[in-house]
């Protein structure tokens, strides 16, 4: 099961691959050059959003953002999407001065169109010594971005990340993580934390609270980072299209600079869209073949029996999947999902090349 370890690919990018440019609610014909990545940053805030065919969830999205007493300085909105339904909602949004003190928004297609490259492109328009990338299916409460700020301007000399915090998706660990847990697969049930087979635990497991809790990653929903250090750091180019696990890679490279924690008193609402997500095959096989490689590059430490753990704490979580098949409903989708996980343990074990071209 060895494979060879690198670090992520971060590819050199084309103008041409940018269509469109509108910067405060009106098209620029001129495209602008792609800026200097070592431009000098000053104190305040970037906005970012990396969106993929879901206008109505942009929209609302922007929709929230007003209503924060921290106005942003720059807002980056990157749309991968194939029309142009976002652009043209960007375009006329009426508000669009309201959402921060400069507004790009960029439609791209080609080398920028996965995930973890539209936000390597995103951080490259930050002005600001921080940033912040929110999903487009976020809606930002009262006081997101002010507490987010304020946990990193409290502890700067430590910090580098930090996330808000999903107060309508909190629940208690259900059946499937308690039988996890009793089985090995993951150690514990702390939120937030890693573990050394390859598991991260979600963060939906933490009550509310209006302390700073510090964890070993950060949820990609809602997360904000020192600009200077992800300009170093980036985000891993390697994992294509919907770039499952991204948020889990840059976190763990990221905590080897500083620590990341959660601003209990920064709250959002998560509220998801299917639209632009791949199917459940896609999702497993490129979920496992992504946490194998995070597991590979980012556990400090990574022994024989950590392998071994990976191994038994995917292969025994496959199979506890493969009994809800018993449970009526969504029949195809959790088939597919167990599906997608074996043929992944069946290409290492043939050492077969992935049969996905992104994930």
């Amino acid at each position: 099961m060895s494979a060879s370890v690198t670090e992520p690919r971060v590819d050199a990018r084309s103008r041409d691959d940018i269509l469109t440019f509108i910067r405060d609610g009106v098209r620029v014909s001129d495209i602008p050059s792609l800026p200097e990545e070592t431009a000098p940053l000053r104190k305040g805030l970037t906005v970012c959003i990396c969106t993929f065919k879901r206008p109505d969830s942009c929209i609302r999205f922007l929709d929230s953002l007003p209503e924060q007493d921290l106005k942003p300085d720059r807002l980056v909105i990157v749309d991968a999407s194939p029309g142009d339904e976002t652009e043209q909602r960007i375009a006329s949004y009426p508000r669009i001065a309201d959402l921060a003190h400069e507004v790009f928004y960029f439609r791209v297609q080609g080398a920028f169109q996965t995930l973890t490259c539209s936000r390597n492109f995103a951080v490259r328009w930050a002005a600001t010594d921080l940033l912040v990338f929110f999903d487009d299916d976020i809606v930002l409460q009262p006081r997101c971005l002010a507490e987010m700020v304020q946990v990193y301007r409290d502890n700067e000399d430590q910090v580098v990340g930090v996330n808000a915090h999903d107060r309508q998706g909190v629940k208690s660990p259900p059946l499937l993580w308690r039988i996890r847990r009793l089985f090995r697969i993951v150690p514990n049930l702390k939120p937030g934390t890693y573990t050394r087979g390859g598991i991260s635990v979600p963060w939906i497991f933490q009550p509310p609270t209006e302390s700073v809790v510090q964890g070993d990653w950060l949820s990609g929903c809602a997360m904000m980072w020192k600009t200077s250090v992800i300009r170093e750091v980036k985000f891993n180019e390697a994992f294509g299209g919907h770039s499952t696990g991204e948020d889990l890679d840059i976190s763990l490279r990221m905590g080897r600079h500083g620590k990341l924690m959660l601003a209990g008193k920064a709250h959002v609402l998560h509220l998801p869209d299917k639209a632009g997500r791949p199917n459940s095959y896609v999702i497993a096989y490129a979920g496992i073949q992504n946490a194998y490689d995070i597991h590979q590059r980012c556990l400090e430490n990574r022994t024989f029996l950590d392998t071994l753990r990976f191994i038994y704490a995917f292969g025994l979580d496959t199979a506890l999947r493969s009994l809800t098949f018993v449970r009526p409903g969504q029949m195809k989708r959790r088939w597919n999902f167990v599906r997608g996980r074996t043929m992944f343990f069946v290409d290492r074990f043939l050492r077969r090349d992935s049969k996905l071209k992104s994930g």
